[in-house]
């Protein structure tokens, strides 16, 4: 990494993590359930809201793939409507896409799709800091493989891939928006070869990320065998995400340290819980239900008390009086 990038991570930092100090990234992070006859069995987990993930992602990519053949502001604003129609749609089916996750072992991909809150500076530019991150790093080499490897790879902030650097790529950060011309091809700018360079940095950088986006979705595209424990783990890495949400959803000016971009929280406030409660109380969705009271009493009073209220409050206090987080 270079000097800059070092320099900006220890400007902005507020709290830093050692790598050694992370659990391994493919480490599933579900808590144990308690024993229960039901454990084994095979469940299911209907989605029933919203338009389909698959239509989202086909319309995203076809927007990214216009604003990079074509960089102007109209293909600028497409894609960056297109994201947001698609972190909509991820964030609806957010607790199949957890159950997916944890019964496949694939955790540490669905956290790659969407950590936060992040370093922005650690992907690109900022007016304060114009020379930093990724982007701006002409010893780091722009492969897929380099991305996964600066993911996260001293401090939880250092965010290189998922559905947040692609936002910074093409939208920019708060005080600071992306410009068509951020994103032309040399053939489509001017002669100032260092600021050509830069910009098929960015280009490059928005590809690869956008591939493994796509890689990241198909791992967990997959309707796998669900199982109680599958179904608590779900519950409990949303409870996780709703939680972190609650303590950094103030985090929005881009040079004050961790960062979550504000139409990510606008979008998950949106989304959730109210995704989660109307999916867990669909018809489709009874035997797991049963499940999850069978094995663990109580679910179905936290659950009722969660939609009559529309807050995940109750549930919490459940998940967490049966083995939960602390």
């Amino acid at each position: 990494m270079s000097r800059r990038l070092a320099a900006v991570l220890v400007a902005t930092a507020t709290i830093t993590l050692s790598a050694c100090d992370r659990p391994p990234e493919d480490e599933a992070a579900a808590r144990p359930p308690a024993p229960s006859q039901n454990a084994g069995q095979t469940l299911s987990l209907v989605t029933e809201t919203g338009q389909p993930l698959t239509e989202q992602r086909d319309d995203w990519r076809a927007a990214l793939k216009a604003l990079l053949a074509t960089p102007d502001a109209d293909h600028l604003a497409a894609a960056d409507t297109r994201w947001r129609g698609l972190y909509g749609a991820f964030n609806r089916h957010y607790l199949t896409l957890a159950a997916r996750a944890c019964a496949g072992e694939r955790l540490a991909v669905l956290r790659r799709l969407d950590a936060w809150p992040l370093y922005p500076a650690y992907v690109d530019g900022l007016p304060a800091w114009p020379d930093s991150g990724i982007v701006n790093d002409p010893a780091l080499e722009l492969t897929g493989a380099s991305l996964r490897r600066q993911q996260g790879a001293t401090a939880d902030g250092e965010v290189a891939l998922g559905f947040q650097p692609i936002r910074l790529l093409i939208a920019g950060a708060e005080g600071a928006p992306r410009r068509a011309k951020d994103l032309r091809a040399d053939a489509q700018a001017d002669n100032d070869e260092p600021a050509a360079a830069l910009r098929e940095r960015r280009r490059t950088y928005l590809r690869l990320a956008a591939d493994q986006l796509q890689a990241d979705l198909d791992a967990l595209d997959q309707d796998g065998d669900l199982t109680l424990t599958s179904l608590r783990c779900a519950l409990e890495t949303l409870d996780d995400r709703l939680a972190a949400l609650e303590t950094h959803r103030q985090a929005t000016a881009p040079e004050e340290g961790l960062y979550i971009p504000s139409v990510s929280v606008e979008i998950l406030e949106h989304t959730q819980p109210k995704a989660a409660l109307t999916q867990l109380s669909a018809d489709a969705n009874g035997d797991a239900r049963a499940a999850l009271e069978s094995g663990y009493p109580g679910f179905q009073a936290a659950l009722d008390q969660a939609v009559e209220a529309q807050s995940w409050a109750s549930l919490g206090e459940w998940l967490h009086a049966h083995g939960g987080a602390p």
